[in-house]
C-alpha cells in the first residue's frame, strides 16, 4: 500500500490540502470532495462495525461548509504533495469515506481534468450511489459520458478513456434499496434513479463497475444479477459487520473506562471454557478474540479516538480484499 501519513492541521503553510480530503486504499489514492453524502455513506454501508485500517489515514474531511469549500486546486494540489514526495498511486478515485462526488460535481470534473492534463494515463474513478443530489443541478451521468468520450478520441488513448465509475447497487428490488441506502424522502425514484444512471452509462460504453455489501437481509446473488443486468461489467460485494466495538462489549458509546473494564471482566467470565460445554467452546474462544480486541481498542484512549473517527485496526481488515487492484488497474 501506498505509505503515507497526512498533515494533522489545516492552518499550515507547508500543507497543500485540508485533512480527511485525502486516504489511501492500497495503491489507490481516494479523494473525498465533501461529507454531502444524501444516503447511508459509503463507509457505514459496511455497517456500523466496519472501520478503514489506520494505513488508510483516512479521516472525516475538515471543514468543508459552504463558506470554505473544497476546490479542484486544493485536490490537484494534494495530489502534487504525494507524487512530489516519490508516491505514485495507480488509481485516483472520487467518493468513498463520508462522501458523495455528485454533491460538488463540477468541482469533482474540473479536478480530474486538471489531472488528466497532468498525469495523462493515470485512471481515474467516480464512486458514487448515482442519485440527483439537492446542490448540484447538473446531469452527472451525461457529463461522465462526454467525459468519456473525450477521454477516449484523444490522441494516445488507444481507445481507453480510463475513465470508470463504481456504483452503489446494494439492493435488488426499489424496497430492499430504501431499506439499505436509506434515501432522503425527497427523492422518490431511488432505485430507479440508480438504474438508470448505471443503464444510461453502459449504454454509452462507460465502464460501470457495481458494488454492494453482504447486508443479512439483502440476496447478493440477486443483487449481483439486477447489476449485471442493468449493464455493470463487474459486480464487487464487500463485507459487512454490524457490531461495534460497543456491541460487542454491551456498553453505550460514552462508557467510560470502568464500565468498559467491567464489561469485559463479565464477559471473559461468561465465555470462559471452565463455563461452556465442549461443544461450545470453539465458539466460545472466537467470541472472546472479539471480546479481547474491543476491550484493547476501547481502554486505549488514542486508538478509541481514531475508531470513533472511523479508522481502527481491526481483525476484519486482514480480510478485505483490494477490489480495485482486481479491475481498475487493467486497461478497459
Amino acid at each position: 500500500p501506498l505509505e503515507y501519513a497526512p498533515p494533522s492541521e489545516t492552518n499550515n503553510d507547508k500543507m497543500s490540502y485540508r485533512r480527511g480530503l485525502l486516504w489511501v486504499s492500497r495503491k489507490t489514492l481516494m479523494v473525498q470532495p465533501n461529507s454531502s453524502c444524501q444516503t447511508l455513506s459509503p463507509l457505514h454501508q459496511r455497517g456500523l462495525g466496519y472501520r478503514l485500517p489506520t494505513d488508510s489515514s483516512f479521516a472525516p474531511l475538515h471543514d468543508s461548509t459552504n463558506e470554505d469549500p473544497v476546490t479542484a486546486a486544493e485536490i490537484v494540489k494534494g495530489v502534487e504533495l504525494f507524487t512530489s514526495q516519490g508516491i505514485h498511486p495507480h488509481t485516483i478515485c472520487f467518493g468513498g469515506g463520508n462522501s458523495e462526488p455528485i454533491a460538488n460535481f463540477a468541482v469533482v470534473t474540473e479536478a480530474m481534468e486538471m489531472l488528466r492534463e497532468e498525469w495523462h494515463g493515470i485512471p481515474l474513478v467516480v464512486a458514487t450511489n448515482g442519485l440527483s443530489h439537492e446542490s448540484y443541478n447538473g446531469d452527472p451521468a451525461q457529463e461522465l459520458i462526454d467525459l468519456h468520450a473525450l477521454w477516449r478520441d484523444a490522441p494516445g488513448s488507444d481507445g481507453d478513456s480510463k475513465l470508470s465509475v463504481w456504483c452503489d447497487v446494494m439492493a435488488s428490488n426499489p424496497t430492499q434499496y430504501k431499506e439499505i441506502m436509506q434515501p432522503p424522502t425527497t427523492n422518490k425514484k431511488g432505485f430507479q434513479e440508480m438504474a438508470g444512471f448505471v443503464s444510461r452509462l453502459a449504454e454509452a460504453g462507460v465502464t460501470v463497475n457495481g458494488t454492494g455489501s453482504a447486508h443479512p437481509n439483502v440476496d447478493v446473488n440477486q443483487v449481483q444479477s439486477m447489476a449485471l443486468g442493468m449493464g455493470c461489467r463487474n459486480f464487487f460485494v464487500r463485507t459487512y459487520h454490524p457490531q461495534t466495538l460497543y456491541d460487542v462489549l454491551g456498553v453505550d458509546e460514552d462508557a467510560d473506562g470502568a464500565t468498559i473494564k467491567a464489561a469485559y471482566l463479565r464477559k471473559a467470565k461468561e465465555l470462559h471454557p471452565d463455563v461452556n460445554e465442549e461443544a461450545k467452546r470453539e465458539e466460545c474462544a472466537r467470541l472472546m478474540m472479539e471480546v479481547t480486541e474491543a476491550n484493547d481498542m476501547l481502554m486505549d484512549p488514542d486508538l478509541r479516538e481514531k475508531y470513533d473517527a472511523g479508522v481502527a485496526d481491526l481483525a476484519l481488515n486482514a480480510n478485505e480484499t483490494d477490489y480495485f487492484a482486481s479491475v481498475v488497474n487493467k486497461s478497459m
